[in-house]
């Protein structure tokens, strides 16, 4: 049976999310930091990692504290109303359901050391489906519930059709009271299945998203163009450097993956590139770079968000990053923005 590395570790955010959903409950804030030896500064940072041992404890005190098996179905529900600013973003550069999906990944793994998510076609269906590093029997079923009930969320806000889900898989057995779960999910509910994971017709893969109007997001979207766009009067450049924004946060981009964006040879690029006296990476860097002080003093996203947008694994390889580019944290670096305001 697989336990828990000490060396796992989760954004403290997860811990923020499930005392959010305690207040609503009636449960003490104390008493769970008590119980569940949290150190109550990592409470007052959304950027800092803490062990995955702690929220695992947590999330178990807290359904027992509130006589409530169904935490992790509410708490996904707030982990989505807390992602708004990349539920907000990411249809500014995805066209259909099929692109946003692939950065879905790249969000879950946001989350920390929990599991991965995947994306399985199945016949005429498209599974999303939660693997777990712990089984049910270490964790509990908070985290595949949280993971499933977020995803719904998310899938049912971010396309102009509704995405149907056909049905649900839960790899724990069918508890008492499965309301909460027909609510959330629909009926055709099976549990005790060898995965967590959601079903829906793959026709919805081509569905657009709906594109918001709301002001922070286009000051975002608009930030993070004039980041690409400054100092650039070459189209190839601009139109380079916009595929490499739309691509970062997927965690997959590549100078080949670029190429094949812009219908040219990965040597064309090169050679173009070279022409301009530059190269691939000294772009990427530069990029990132200069989106990361944008969105720092924009002050609209935290820096694990940040991180996800620039594709970086965890705040923490952004946080290395950027101090070689700039000689401080970005945490420091946007207090100093604050104290000379």
């Amino acid at each position: 049976m697989t336990s828990i590395d000490p060396s796992w570790t989760v954004s403290s955010r997860q811990a923020l999310l499930f005392m959010q959903l305690a207040d609503s409950l009636g449960v003490p804030r104390e008493t769970l930091i008590a119980d569940c030896d949290l150190d109550p500064m990592w409470l007052e940072n959304p950027d800092i990692r803490i062990p995955v041992a702690a929220i695992y404890k947590l999330a178990r005190r807290l359904a027992e504290l509130s006589n409530n098996e169904d935490i992790g179905l509410l708490v996904g529900r707030v982990s989505y109303l807390n992602l708004v600013s990349l539920i907000l973003y990411l249809p500014r550069i995805c066209d259909n359901l099929r692109q946003w999906l692939n950065m879905m990944p790249s969000v879950m793994e946001m989350q920390g050391d929990i599991g991965e998510s995947i994306v399985i076609r199945e016949g005429e269906s498209i599974r999303t489906q939660w693997n777990p590093l712990l089984n049910n029997e270490e964790s509990g079923r908070y985290f595949a519930d949280m993971i499933l009930s977020s995803s719904v969320c998310l899938l049912q806000s971010v396309c102009i059709h509704p995405v149907t889900i056909e049905k649900a898989y839960f790899s724990y057995p069918e508890p008492q009271n499965i309301e909460l779960h027909r609510t959330l999910f629909g009926e055709n509910l099976f549990f005790e299945q060898a995965f967590s994971g959601l079903y829906f017709n793959i026709e919805a893969l081509d569905y657009p998203l709906v594109k918001p109007l709301d002001s922070a997001a286009l000051n975002l979207h608009d930030n993070i163009l004039a980041s690409v766009d400054k100092d650039s009067g070459d189209g190839f450049l601009r139109q380079m450097r916009r595929s490499i924004v739309k691509a970062l946060p997927s965690g997959a981009m590549s100078i080949d993956s670029v190429a094949d964006e812009l219908s040219i040879s990965r040597r064309t690029l090169q050679r173009r590139l070279a022409e301009r006296n530059t190269h691939f990476l000294n772009e990427v860097q530069d990029l990132r770079s200069a989106i990361a002080t944008r969105l720092l003093k924009d002050q609209q996203m935290g820096i694990t968000e940040i991180a996800f947008l620039l594709g970086y694994a965890d705040s923490s390889s952004f946080s290395t990053a950027f101090k070689s580019w700039h000689g401080c944290s970005p945490k420091d670096y946007a207090q100093q923005l604050e104290e000379s305001v």
